[in-house]
């Protein structure tokens, strides 16, 4: 039996970032509120069942994992497996002798506005120009996009590095140095020694500092000069030469060079977000070897310095450390002290310098107030051609920092698992310590710096994910994949970054994690779903995950399971969370009048005039304090219609915090209305804004779980005040899985196809879950493989009905051909085989146009294996529809005065044979697996309706290729992913009326028996029946396969690391393709059955055979579920009383009783002491400015009395 332990846990900090009302908090910044709660809190709330030894602790609901952790953490013990060769990588821009035309996705300039391709000096309009081939700008899919695609980075070529004119912005001219032709740049030397390379262990800064490696072969240009030279270099440079690798800064990432030790990483991070940066406290400090001085130490903001007062006689703030920026902090155990002290290190120190509290409870407090100074860029002036002695010796001691701050998974001879080229979102460089945890993690229209960069990145055998520049010489990041927790990697909406395949690494960390590594979220991207797909599991793999058990020999008890090697002997679970959000509409009231509203105001259109609230308005979702999806935006309204949808999985179990922000973007109105998107990427900064107007709190803590709820809810600005009403649906889903192996029994009994079970299943349910519970039995049968056959056997059963005793349901086999009737005539032998013949063919025409299991199950199969061909097919030319908006009415009542109906019939003709010809050369990208139905529902459905209804040969399949796949996509475009954003009136009707014509094809029938005004169309038609059935024929053509579909290769390396995880490290890992969880399947498949069949309908209801069976089997299933969530749940209810009488005790003054000091205590005290040591520092500058006047008084009246002497 592995060890067991309990846990409990400090109380989290107590946040208040709501936005103050003078707009200086993270929504005047552009940023999204945060929560009063945890960004980042772990799984589950804990409560603290047993005393801890570290005095009594404060109850929370911030982490379960603390409070119920099972056993000792231990090392990961995945082998290493072969570098995987040849994977397929992204041929960006800036990638040495890549192609513009082979990046298809729209990414900007890396470049900072003054680089030679802005062209500073043209006129406003002059941007626009820069669209097209030349620029591979990508252009959005809808005129009403809500914003532009991320920009996208500058293609480089290697060449001689020169200092470009955006560069010397970022450095003095002191610290230029120019290469000369042939000469090696700095960034491009590499050391033997992994610990001297550069960029490993210093900022992105240092990786650029030429001249610590070389003396300055030129000297600095005078910043005049430099100016009138960059402007004539500017004219006389060809824009579509690529810029210097040096023109750009190295991308950032909200990672630490290296991780940080900590007890607990989840409180650094809120502290950090709370501190800002700031801190005031009692400490005791040394340099080198020398003695310990006490006093009072605080940080000066505006300076960046540590400063220092002893507060007896002097010194009075003296200068600890001049610059904060760029310093390295490491906790450190010393001999000759009682608890831990910070040690640290700046460019600007010559020695060490360690930094101890008085108070054991603030080293967290102070390491979180510093690591935000440390990921800063030292001053330009710091930066001098020769290093100074103290430079080096600061550089050495760092060094040695490294060495320490190496954790045992950081070892030098780790096994390369995987390595490739992604795709950074880089954020740009941080001007303060507040900007590095309140700025916007995602797009920030205020910013020229964030794009998407290109960048190397390596997975090794013991968790560590080391992203790099493209040439694989700075190390930009290291992260520790084995401190976070599993639910810390996680699919980005593209509607965030406006990239398919995103992936976004949060900073949640395990209850065993011991060091920090990052402090933001992390995003990448991939070029692909296969690419995605490979990645995700990767990066998964060497994650903790989050397993409980309830401890049999302690009462039932709910603890975290973190030895993943033993099974626990009690039930053992993890809980699964999903929320759905579909942000349908709102209504804004009145303009809000916070930051820029009057400006905002003045520059809308004319309806604005007699309205104010009218605006461009788009909704952005944040989850537990980041952006998780935005929506378009809707222009000159007051009432946006979105009606757009996201769903959040993979999410920890702890309650997120969910809200909407309501924002208005000024634009000017002529740019705006024709291309938003495009704008967005090519204005010059500042002609667009987003400002927040409001938000809409979602309370999940009150919604039922499992239930839809759909409402109106009050949004309010940063006031308090209602500005409208917003109209949302929320599904908050929990579901608790067992282990897969309690799942068993369950797939067995389900893969038995001939028995029909899914079919009874599903006619027991209510009619509302067809569609669920089609998609549940697709992903259960995707996992096994078994997928094509289910459906098959599916399609059997539809249309012939071999076997099938329910005669109510197919009642066409109450007469058939081989019956034993006896009859007489001949003329009634052939009436009958008449109205046999007429049944049939009404049969065959109705053939799949209902909803059925199957159609929707093949439905949903077609639309997973089919959305790369749709966006091979259809999207290139669904977005040229949309961006000429042609009006192609063909309508009489709807065509308006002056309009030339046949012009629109002819436009209207050449674009469905446009369309038409993009799907008739289509058929060998087609999937095979629905070549593969496909030909096997024509081949049924001839044996069943062929000799009495030849077209039944295609229109089978018509049924279901077009009726339930391609028209569909061409109707609703956004839906299947190929526009960001509906159609546009105009293109939206053209587009009807397109899937209406081929969908008349389909049929191989004529349109205009209703709509009389259509009858045009059947000339097209009549010439296209041929070719249709000839691209049905093709479709069918496949050879039958012996051999199941090869997986892709780079599916081997996940699927390695699959099968060397422990059993309880495979909980909940996503199989491939298509990243489905087997056992979270079965568990939602098992809840829907009890819902609506409880453990008393067996005295109700009759089951026989497999169906009883299943239904015992699910009772059991749901009455072990149900036990372990009862147990979340009263330790929830227990952690919330707690933390409630607590605050009310504090409010009340009791405090703790005498007992330890809490953390948030301990952090209300230093907030306190920071506005005294402002409020002192004040009246101190105020004093000093009194005594010097009145010393200039007594000076001058001494020089008066000399003067008359």
């Amino acid at each position: 039996m592995p060890r067991e332990r309990r846990l409990t846990s400090p109380a989290p900090v107590v946040m208040d970032v709501r936005p103050s009302p003078s707009g200086t908090g993270s929504h005047a910044a552009g940023g999204p509120p945060l929560p009063d709660r945890p960004a980042h809190s772990s799984v589950l709330p804990p409560v603290s069942e047993v005393p801890s030894t570290s005095g009594p602790e404060m109850l929370s609901t911030g982490n379960l994992r603390n409070a119920f952790r099972h056993g000792v953490p231990v090392q990961s013990t995945v082998r290493a497996v072969t570098p995987e060769p040849g994977d397929v990588t992204l041929n960006g821009p800036d990638g040495i002798g890549g192609s513009v035309s082979q990046m298809p996705r729209g990414y900007g300039s890396a470049s900072p506005p003054t680089s030679p391709r802005s062209i500073p000096a043209a006129p406003a309009a002059l941007p626009a120009r820069r669209q097209g081939v030349v620029f591979n700008d990508a252009f959005p899919s809808s005129l009403d996009g809500s914003s532009s695609p991320p920009p996208r980075p500058p293609s480089f070529r290697p060449r001689t590095h020169t200092m470009d004119g955006a560069f010397r912005q970022q450095l003095t001219p002191a610290a230029e140095a120019r290469h000369r032709v042939g000469s090696f740049s700095a960034a491009s030397i590499s050391f033997a020694d992994d610990h001297h390379r550069i960029a490993n262990l210093q900022p992105p800064f240092e990786s650029y500092r030429s001249t610590d490696l070389q003396p300055p072969t030129t000297f600095p240009i005078p910043k005049d000069r430099r100016s009138s030279n960059a402007r004539s270099r500017l004219t006389k440079r060809p824009s579509s030469r690529p810029s210097s690798p040096l023109s750009s800064l190295p991308p950032t990432v909200d990672s630490l060079p290296l991780p940080v030790p900590t007890a607990d990483a989840n409180k650094v991070l809120l502290l950090m977000k709370k501190l800002c940066g700031r801190m005031r406290g009692e400490i005791e400090y040394q340099r080198d070897s020398g003695p310990w001085f006490g006093g009072v130490c605080y940080i000066e903001e505006e300076k960046g310095c540590l400063m220092f007062d002893s507060g007896d006689g002097g010194p009075f703030h003296i200068i600890l450390v001049p610059d904060l920026r760029g310093c390295r902090v490491l906790p450190v155990e010393r001999s000759d002290r009682d608890f831990q002290c910070l040690e640290i290190v700046s460019p600007s120190l010559g020695t060490a310098l360690f930094l101890q509290p008085l108070v054991a409870e603030e080293l967290d407090l102070w390491l979180a107030a510093l690591l935000c100074w440390q990921q800063l860029r030292p001053a330009a002036a710091k930066l001098s051609i020769a290093r100074p002695a103290n430079a080096i010796a600061a550089s050495g001691r760092a060094a040695e920092m490294r060495r320490r701050a190496s954790s045992p998974g950081l070892r030098e001879h780790a096994t390369i698992i995987k390595v490739g080229k992604i795709m950074l979102w880089d954020k740009g460089v941080a001007a303060s310590p507040r900007a590095i945890v309140k700025r916007p993690s995602t797009r920030d229209l205020r910013s020229s710096q964030t794009c998407w960069r290109r960048v190397s990145c390596i997975l090794h055998d013991n968790g560590e994910f080391k992203i790099m520049t493209e040439n694989d010489v700075t190390v930009l990041s290291v992260i520790e994949l084995s401190q976070l927790a599993r639910s810390a990697i996680q699919q980005l909406d593209k509607s965030v970054l406006d990239e398919d395949y995103c992936l976004a690494i949060f900073p949640i960390y395990s209850s065993t994690s011991t060091q920090l590594s990052i402090f933001r979220p992390v995003y990448i991207a991939l070029e692909s779903r296969v690419l995605l797909e490979v990645w995700f599991v990767l990066l998964r793999a060497f994650t903790v995950p989050d397993v409980y058990t309830l401890d049999p020999a302690n009462g039932g008890r709910v603890y975290e399971v973190t030895d993943l090697h033993r099974e626990p002997p009690g039930e053992t679970f993890r809980v699964e969370k999903t929320i759905f959000l579909r942000v349908i509409e709102a209504r804004i009231r009145r303009c809000t009048s916070n930051g820029d509203g009057d400006l905002l105001s003045e520059r809308q259109g004319k309806a604005s005039d007699s309205d104010p609230a009218v605006g461009n308005y788009l909704a952005e979702v944040i989850l537990d304090g980041e952006v998780r999806a935005r929506t378009a935006t809707k222009t000159d309204t007051k009432n946006p219609f979105w009606r757009e949808d996201c769903r959040f999985s993979d999410l920890p179990a702890s309650l997120p915090y969910l809200s909407v922000l309501v924002k208005r973007v000024d634009v000017n109105t002529e740019s705006f209305s024709h291309q938003l998107q495009t704008t967005l990427g090519l204005a010059k900064p500042g002609s667009l804004a987003e400002v927040l107007c409001g938000s809409v709190d979602i309370p999940l803590d009150i919604l039922e779980c499992g239930k839809d709820h759909e409402q109106w809810l009050q949004i309010y600005d940063d006031r308090q005040q209602s500005i409208g009403s917003m109209l949302i649906k929320v599904h908050h889903e929990e579901l608790v899985v067992l282990l897969q192996q309690n799942y068993q029994p369950l797939s067995e009994l389900l893969h038995r196809f001939s028995s029909g079970l899914t079919a009874l299943i599903t006619d027991a349910l209510p009619g509302g879950n067809l569609r669920r519970v089609a998609e549940i039995f697709v992903n259960i049968f995707q996992v096994s493989g078994s997928a094509n056959e289910w459906i098959m056997n599916m399609v059997e059963e539809e249309i012939d009905g071999i076997g099938n005793q329910t005669t109510l349901k197919k009642p066409r086999f109450s007469a058939r051909l081989t019956s034993n009737d006896s009859i007489e005539s001949t003329s009634d032998r052939e009436q009958i085989v008449r109205d046999l013949g007429r049944s049939l063919q009404g049969e065959a025409n109705l053939l799949f146009r209902g909803n059925s299991l199957l159609t929707q199950a093949l439905e949903f199969h077609m639309r997973r294996l089919g959305k790369e061909y749709l966006r091979e097919t259809l999207a290139e030319k669904i977005n040229e529809i949309n961006e000429l908006d042609s009006s192609c009415e063909v309508d009489p009542s709807k065509v308006h005065d002056g309009e030339d109906i046949q012009q629109h019939w002819n436009l209207l003709i050449q674009q469905t044979s446009e369309i038409w010809d993009c799907i008739t050369s289509s058929v060998t990208r087609l999937p095979a697996e629905l070549r593969h139905i496909l030909k096997y529902i024509r081949a049924v459905a001839e044996d069943r309706y062929g000799d009495f209804l030849r077209s039944v040969t295609y229109t089978s399949v018509s049924g279901f290729l077009f009726l339930r796949f391609l028209c569909p996509a061409i109707l609703n475009p956004k839906l299947f992913g190929l526009l960001s954003d509906h159609p546009r009136p105009r293109a939206q009707r053209t587009l009807t009326l397109i899937a209406k014509s081929l969908q008349a094809l389909a049929n191989l029938s004529t349109i205009g028996k209703k709509e009389t005004w259509m009858e045009p169309m059947n000339r097209f038609l009549s010439t296209q029946r041929q070719p249709f059935k000839d691209f049905l024929d093709a479709v069918c053509a496949i050879p039958v396969e012996r051999t199941k579909v090869a997986l892709p290769a780079s599916y081997s390396t996940p699927i390695t690391i699959l099968g060397r995880l422990s059993p309880l490290a495979r909980e909940g890992f996503p199989s491939l393709p298509y990243l489905v969880d087997h056992a979270r399947n079965f568990a939602a498949l098992v809840k829907l059955w009890a819902d609506a069949h409880p453990a008393s309908a067996g005295t109700s209801q009759v089951y026989e055979g497999d169906l009883l069976k299943f239904h015992n089997l699910c009772v059991a299933l749901h009455r072990r579920t149900t036990e372990c969530f009862a147990r979340i749940e009263g330790l929830r209810a227990a952690a919330a009383a707690a933390a409630a009488a607590a605050d009310r005790a504090s409010q009340l003054g009791g405090g703790n009783g005498g007992g330890a000091t809490t953390v948030d205590e301990h952090l209300a005290d230093v907030i306190d002491r920071m506005s005294l040591g402002v409020k002192e520092r004040d009246r101190e500058r105020e004093r000093d400015r009194e005594g010097g006047e009145r010393e200039l008084e007594r000076e001058r009246d001494r020089d008066v009395v000399d003067l008359e002497g």
